[in-house]
């Protein structure tokens, strides 16, 4: 009778250690190894919002406080609008009747890329994150294309001081 008691408290051991680790596991991005597409959006509460996706549902998940202005877009027929949030700002342009994420400005200390880059990151951080096809251009610059020249491919840049990551941009050209 011991040994039955014995084996069904190392059973439950097991399966709490299990549940335990398969708790903290992360949640998967769809990231690859080096910088792509996948790379072009944000993780709010647990959910992610990419470039060239409705706004509706990041500016809901960000909340009410916010500093909004608009102007008339001069690719698309409608307003760009703005929405500036304490550390991250988010900019939208108008296709077919929504507003498409056209870019994400991360300016706090609690926002992070989804590979978990943020203010206040070394370079070579950043570098170990998102890998060697960087070029600079004034940033620590990757895109889709990965050439320097095509001015329409959409990426994330990192503006630094020093050494030290002050902003960061993920962005999608719209014209």
């Amino acid at each position: 009778m011991k040994k039955l008691g014995f084996a069904i408290k190392g059973a439950a051991f097991c399966l709490m250690f299990c549940l335990l680790f398969a708790a903290c596991a992360p949640v998967d991005s769809g990231l690859s190894e080096s910088f792509d597409e996948k790379d072009l959006g944000i993780e709010i509460q647990g959910e992610i919002y990419r470039l060239r996706e409705d706004a509706a549902s990041l500016i809901a998940a960000l909340g009410d406080d916010f500093n909004y202005s608009e102007v008339v877009s001069c690719v698309y027929d409608g307003q760009d609008k703005t929405y500036e949030y304490d550390g991250i700002t988010v900019s939208t342009v108008p296709v077919d009747g929504k507003d498409i994420i056209e870019m994400i400005t991360i300016t706090g200390y609690n926002h992070s890329t989804l590979r978990g880059a943020k203010i206040g990151d070394s370079l070579d951080s950043v570098k170990a994150l998102y890998g060697d096809g960087w070029f600079d251009d004034g940033y620590l610059t990757y895109s889709v294309s990965g050439d320097q020249n095509d001015i329409h491919s959409e990426r994330i840049q990192f503006e630094y001081s020093s050494d030290t990551v002050t902003c960061i941009y993920i962005y999608s050209p719209s014209y």
